[in-house]
């Protein structure tokens, strides 16, 4: 406080004399026109002129982690929503994706599906199997997912870097994906289809997460009682997240 006083002290004084000097020479003081044209020094003015205000700067920060030419492994779990309404469908997947720099990146899936019936997939079936002699019943049959393989490409347009809980600068990437491959049922195989968007964090040089919703779609077979199965084109929403391993 004391060091304020004497400073607002010393601009006044300074102030004062140069009013008295300038007083003294006869020159008329006009403190808002010395403001204006900075003292009446025209060098600095036009200085001051030729200064775009307009001017921008971006300066965007280096990746925290490098992802030129890398290897990354990792384990996921997820869940299929739609599809058939008789089933609830979970996954458990393995994946592999080749960094080819930070913007693309090539991928392999792996994914093992479990499934259990539903509240209305056990009512059909159970309705199915207790119909009594001589009655008529429902047809009542699902093909289940087994497993499936697929070849993914991914896409990084977007990266930024946040704190995570006060214990280092993480960094993550908003990313597309697109590919395809071979879905196994019980029926047999059948191609599947899948796109979609993540987003992966490296949260260490090593360690990293992806949490991903891609739609995903394949042909299923159904038996109607004939001996001509039913082809049924299926278009499922799938949600996976997991944790991996960057070389």
């Amino acid at each position: 406080m004391k060091n304020a006083k004497w400073i607002k002290l010393a601009i006044a004084t300074t102030l004062f004399c140069s009013l008295n000097v300038l007083a003294s020479t006869g020159k008329k003081v006009n403190p808002k026109a010395d403001i204006d044209t900075l003292g009446g020094n025209q060098e600095i003015m036009d200085m001051a002129q030729n200064i775009k205000s307009t001017s921008r700067s971006r300066i965007v920060q280096n990746r925290i982690i490098d992802r030129n030419m890398a290897l990354e492994m990792g384990l996921t779990f997820g869940n299929v929503f739609g599809g058939d309404s008789y089933l609830r469908t979970q996954s458990l997947g393995a994946s592999l994706d080749f960094h080819i720099n930070p913007r693309w990146s090539l991928g392999a899936r792996y994914y093992d599906y479990g499934s259990s019936l539903t509240p209305e997939g056990e009512r059909i079936s159970s309705k199915a199997r207790n119909t009594p002699a001589g009655g008529t019943s429902n047809s009542f049959d699902i093909d289940t997912p087994q497993n499936s393989v697929m070849a993914v490409i991914n896409w990084y347009p977007i990266y930024g870097k946040t704190s995570f809980l006060d214990i280092g600068v993480t960094q993550f990437d908003l990313y597309v994906l697109a590919g395809g491959g071979q879905m196994n049922l019980s029926s047999g195989s059948t191609p599947v289809y899948t796109g979609g968007i993540g987003l992966g964090a490296w949260l260490s040089k090593h360690v990293t997460a992806r949490a991903e919703i891609r739609y995903q779609t394949y042909q299923d077979q159904l038996s109607d009682g004939s001996p001509q199965l039913i082809s049924r084109n299926l278009d499922t929403v799938v949600g996976t997240v997991g944790f991996g391993w960057l070389l």
